[in-house]
């Protein structure tokens, strides 16, 4: 019997397939490097603070419940303002706000209601009343002895402090480079986002192009020294206070070079460095020579870079509110409210945001409350001399 003949292997269709093979294999390496590599952390994160912002979170929490419980409408709840604070060792953010009550009555029973939720919550924590009568209660919160809040409850007698119905509110995204599908969804959004991008990326130039492309505003996010240095890494191009102004021009043109047709400038971590007088100077004055704004991000309650900026006539303006360091639906929400709230109280607000994914689903869910009760705006219509 004559053998049956072997069939031989098609080459062409084996290498078809191994070529295909490596190619989703590259594809699904490049994916997970794109979404995936991001080693750097988008704050300073310091552990002795850690514990204060989630407690001064909680505090955040129990005043605006209370408000809720006693029925007092959000546009009654007035932010004054946001500062960084600092000291011994803890960064933390102070509010001042302002509550106005239609009645005597419900004045009291308000502030009663806020003190046993604040005293409900079994942390460390002192009211002082500061001020108490008919038409006002004024009290300073306290936890292990720094101050947190201030918190007036008035009688609704008194005009308002700003008669401005419609203000303007600009809303950056920070640490831009790693995820470029998460950028791109930001990029889609139906609102004027200013995009600040980190300087040598994987996709650095990418978003920079697609933003730019859309017609959104782009910044540098400039990284500078972190109090912590080096267990706190800003990333590559960073600016030391140890440098002397030679190596500092040539790393900030670097950082500079790396993205295309930015209008302005912010810092990425920098407590230390923005902390410096000296140095800040020399990068202002650079930035100042090139036409471009710059935006103090007060990672640090000590940073004078806003104050040199104004002193030295360059277009600056400073943070007023981090949009998501708390990423529970609930403490997004708080910090969305405050933001138009204090955008109402002083006619615009700036806010700073990271390419979180709640944070996408939160400007989502509040693009027509932005619309309706605010101008979103590129930050550079609000920097000033």
């Amino acid at each position: 019997m004559a053998r049956a003949k072997k069939k031989k292997p098609n080459i062409a269709l084996i290498g078809l397939g191994s070529v295909a093979i490596i190619v989703a294999i590259l594809i699904g390496y490049l994916s997970i490097l794109d979404r995936k590599q991001s080693p750097l952390p988008f704050e300073e994160i310091y552990t002795p603070s850690i514990e204060l912002n989630r407690n001064i979170r909680l505090i955040d929490k129990a005043i605006s419940d209370g408000f809720y419980k006693m029925g007092v409408p959000q546009e009654k709840i007035i932010f004054i303002s946001v500062l960084p604070k600092k000291k011994v060792g803890y960064n933390w953010d102070f509010n001042s706000m302002e509550a106005r009550i239609p009645d005597r009555s419900s004045i009291f029973q308000i502030g009663t209601e806020i003190k046993a939720r604040i005293s409900n919550l079994r942390i460390p924590t002192q009211i002082k009343i500061d001020k108490k009568s008919d038409n006002e209660i004024t009290c300073n919160i306290y936890y292990k002895g720094l101050y947190t809040h201030r918190l007036r409850i008035i009688l609704d007698t008194y005009p308002p402090p700003h008669p401005l119905s419609y203000p303007r509110v600009g809303i950056i995204i920070d640490d831009l480079g790693y995820d470029s599908s998460l950028a791109n969804a930001f990029i889609r959004l139906d609102l004027p986002l200013t995009f600040s991008v980190l300087p040598f990326t994987p996709n650095t130039g990418l978003i920079a192009q697609k933003a730019r492309k859309e017609g959104r505003e782009i910044m540098l996010h400039l990284p500078m020294e972190p109090i912590s240095y080096p267990d706190v890494n800003p990333g590559d191009g960073v600016l030391m206070v140890s440098m002397d102004k030679e190596m500092i021009l040539e790393i900030l043109n670097r950082d500079l070079s790396q993205i295309p047709f930015i209008a302005g400038v912010n810092n990425h971590m920098g407590s230390r460095f923005t902390e410096s007088e000296k140095k800040m100077m020399i990068v202002l004055t650079e930035l100042k020579r090139r036409g471009l704004y710059f935006i103090d991000s007060r990672t640090s309650g000590g940073s004078v870079a806003f104050e040199v900026a104004k002193r030295m006539a360059l277009r600056t303006a400073s943070r007023d509110i981090f949009l998501d360091n708390d990423l529970s639906e609930n403490g997004l929400k708080i910090q969305m409210e405050r933001l138009l709230s204090l955008a109402r109280y002083k006619g615009w607000a700036i806010c700073i945001g990271h390419p979180h994914k709640e944070t996408l689903k939160l400007l989502k869910r509040y693009q027509s409350t932005l619309k309706n009760n605010a101008q979103v705006v590129p930050v550079s219509n609000l920097v000033s001399y």
